[in-house]
């Protein structure tokens, strides 16, 4: 070995534990006491009462030769036994966010630009899938990516182990075959995958595969294994149960409560047959937590102390296995110095990579985007943002990594699964606006995405909107090279929408005493761009587009066609957080076009080429539990055209709050305007979450027909207050807007109503 390899970054961190403890690599010393096992029941949020057992234990100088755990039972019994104090487990499992480990979305600000303006305008992700032409549903509610990254992080990236035996207190995880309905003791392999397994709550969860079985929670079959600690020869066991009671009739209700019922009496009976093969020297603990459910987390500080009540009540036969002094020392000692080699670290040296991949994309794309350089030290919080990377394809069921020891490398494994009720996928889109005096608006929508067309991950997208107005859209887009930089996207589509046409720029009509017409806009439009992705959040692209409308005023003979051609910039930036509700990121686009339109002369002007340029930016403050959201936006063509495309326009909420939407059109706009959110109430579980807001606004534009009448001073002031709440459905607000000049209007939003603006 040469003095360099020898003094690389992988030996000196593989052998830093030895320095610090020269005990390691030491035979444990003989003891001739009683082995005692600690077995762990399963119970959700519950489980944090196994943690008040243990600081019992440990005050009172009871030693845990054996830990053997269920569910989340397994979780607290595999921290244990990586030789954690029981505080350390406490402090650690009350600072881990458990509702998100019930949440596998990638955060918004992670999900490239492409999926970010998809996700707002089709914001009902149902993730159906279309293969073989059936719709099909995901195997869970969630697909345990969640759940695999926070127990990776509890666990500190343990390598893989060939047996369970070698951590500082023996430990074994029962899981479920759901093939065969059997038990399955998991006693090696990688850690954080053996908590999981044993948590996975069957339509809940996915199941996890490991050797070849599809494992699920182990209360299924044993809740509390007190036979495999006999087996494993303990002369002292510990079984703390904190399994449900039966329900009273008065509290079965309803068809859930039904199930629960059935499913508490099953486990029940399970724990039971657990319970008779405990002999006379053994001990049962129950603490008394039938107060709360399985999903309470946020209560788990509240639970503890219930396990510390339920171990002290069993004070006098837990005397009977207390260590003395010297030898509780001599125990701990022990169980430091083998700790020592599965201390956590803030990151691992990676020699190898070895990639299961099991999708259509190739290896390259995966690898472009885990960003991992083999021969390099690597921070868990890189390898989790390379994971994340991954899964915001959108394409991924469940993308996982371990660290195995192999010949002397430290190889990093990485498996990405494909969906396999892919590879075609359905979302649904929702809005509805309403202002209560003129506008009724609602929208229903249906997306499908054909993706993986290539290893590069091309798509075909098409898209349909029906309600007031209605589009159909079909888009081809093909990425151009491995990092999915450079793509070129292909569009066309159907366009058929009606819109107030306010007459301040149209004196003509104004002599009829008309404030306003509605405006019908009937068009088919191609579109070819070529673009570049600097960054997944970022975008710039060059285009051509052409359109061809049928416009017509309702109710008169004011007809025409309008065909107008054209080039394009665009550059766009979003790391924005939420899109309504941001508290953090930048939010801009601008775009410089330049355009012919040629048609009828009611409806084009002089038909002359024009230059048309746009510029929109959002950024938010945000502090404790206010957010300040800044708007501005500018607007111009030197296009004389009544086509949509070429109008500016304000009105309606948040842009010029008290106006009707479009009450405001003509050639040049410019807008400012603060949007303030006071979130009132959080209502986080995890995967669901309802935050509701309260909050106003304060807006100031203008729109202008010719560009040297554009001034911030000749603009008009709009305000608004508002209470607001982020759902499922999307933003929903009721809101009360007021414009200079004294006109108001209350709105109603719901959906995607809000993205039109």
């Amino acid at each position: 070995m040469t003095p360099s390899r020898f003094c690389s970054p992988r030996i000196l961190w593989f052998l830093l534990p030895f320095f610090l403890y020269p005990s390691l690599g030491q035979s444990a010393p003989q003891s001739h006491r009683p082995k005692v096992a600690l077995v762990l029941s399963g119970g959700g949020a519950k489980g944090a009462a196994h943690i008040g057992v243990l600081k019992v234990l440990e005050k009172e100088r009871i030693p845990v030769d054996i830990v053997i755990g269920t569910s989340m039972g397994s979780y607290v019994a595999g921290m244990y036994a990586l030789g954690l104090s029981a505080q350390e487990v406490e402090r650690l499992t009350l600072s881990l966010n458990w509702n998100q480990g019930y949440d596998d979305g990638v955060s918004r600000e992670m999900l490239p630009l492409r999926r970010k303006q998809q996700q707002d305008t089709f914001q009902l992700q149902t993730d159906l899938g279309v293969s073989d032409g059936q719709v099909k549903l995901p195997e869970g509610l969630f697909q345990g990516q969640g759940m695999a990254a926070l127990l990776r992080e509890a666990t500190g990236n343990l390598p893989s182990l060939n047996s369970f035996d070698e951590l500082p207190i023996p430990y074994r995880a029962m899981a479920t075959d759901l093939e065969t309905i059997q038990p399955v003791v998991l006693d090696h392999g990688n850690l954080a995958l053996a908590m999981q397994a044993s948590m996975s709550i069957p339509a809940a969860l996915k199941p996890v595969e490991i050797d070849g079985r599809l494992l699920g929670d182990g209360g299924i079959v044993n809740n509390m294994p007190v036979d495999l600690a006999l087996a494993m020869g303990a002369d002292h066991v510990i079984a703390v149960d904190i399994s449900d009671p039966l329900r009273q009739r008065e509290q079965l209700t309803s068809a859930l409560d039904m199930v629960s019922q059935l499913v508490t009496h099953l486990t029940g009976l399970g724990t039971q047959r657990q319970i008779a093969l405990l002999r006379p020297q053994d001990l049962l603990i129950r603490p008394k937590v039938a107060a709360f459910n399985v999903a309470e987390f946020d209560k788990m500080a509240d639970i503890v102390p219930l396990g510390e009540i339920a171990a002290l009540s069993q004070l006098r036969q837990l005397n009977a296995l207390r260590l003395s002094e010297a030898d509780w020392r001599a125990y701990q000692q022990e169980k430091l110095s083998r700790r020592a080699q599965y201390s956590r670290q803030p990151g691992v040296y990676v020699d190898r990579i070895r990639l299961i991949n099991h999708s259509r994309l190739s290896d390259e794309v995966l690898t472009e985007l885990l960003q991992v350089t083999p021969g390099q030290l690597q921070s868990n919080a890189a390898l989790e943002a390379g994971v994340k990377r991954i899964n915001a394809l959108g394409t991924f069921e469940r993308v996982t990594y371990r660290l195995e020891q192999q010949q002397d490398e430290n190889v990093l494994v990485v498996e990405a699964q494909e969906k396999r009720w892919g590879p075609g996928y359905i979302d649904f889109a929702l809005g509805v606006e309403e202002d209560y005096s003129s506008r009724s608006q609602y929208s229903l929508g249906l997306a499908y995405t054909l993706t993986n067309l290539t290893d590069w991950g091309a798509e075909w997208r098409n898209e349909l909107l029906g309600g007031n107005d209605k589009r159909v859209q079909t888009e081809l887009y093909l990425p151009l090279d491995k990092r999915q930089r450079f793509f070129t996207r292909l569009v066309g589509g159907y366009q058929n929408e009606t819109r107030a046409y306010y007459l301040n720029n149209l004196p003509d009509y104004q002599t009829l005493g008309l404030t306003y017409m509605n405006l019908e806009d009937t068009s088919w439009q191609g579109q070819l761009e070529l673009g570049w992705n600097p960054a997944p959040w970022a975008q710039v692209a060059l285009g051509g587009r052409a359109t061809r409308s049928h416009l017509s005023f309702e109710g008169t003979d004011d007809t025409g066609r309008v065909t107008s051609w054209g080039y394009y910039g665009r550059w766009e930036h979003d790391t924005l957080d939420n899109a309504y509700f941001p508290r953090q990121g930048w939010q801009w686009q601008g775009e410089v076009a330049y355009y012919r339109p040629d048609g009828d002369d009611a409806f084009i002007g002089d038909g002359d080429w024009g230059l048309s340029s746009k510029l929109d930016l959002t950024h938010p403050w945000a502090w404790e539990r206010h957010t300040l959201i800044g708007r501005f936006s500018w607007g111009g063509t030197t296009v004389d055209s009544l086509n949509p495309y070429f109008m500016q326009d304000l009105g309606g909420l948040f842009n010029l709050s008290g106006l009707q939407r479009y009450e405001l059109n003509g050639r040049y706009k410019l807008f400012g305007g603060l949007i303030y959110h006071y979130r009132l109430l959080d209502n986080d579980l995890g995967a669901f979450k309802l935050p509701i807001y309260l909050g106003g606004s304060l807006e100031r534009g203008g729109i202008w027909r010719d560009r040297h009448q554009v001034s911030w001073g000749s603009g008009q002031l709009g305000s608004s207050l508002f209470v607001a709440a982020d759902t499922f459905l999307g933003p929903v607000y009721l809101a009360y807007g007021r414009a200079e000049g004294g006109e108001d209007s209350v709105y109603l939003f719901i959906g995607n109503a809000l993205s039109h603006d």
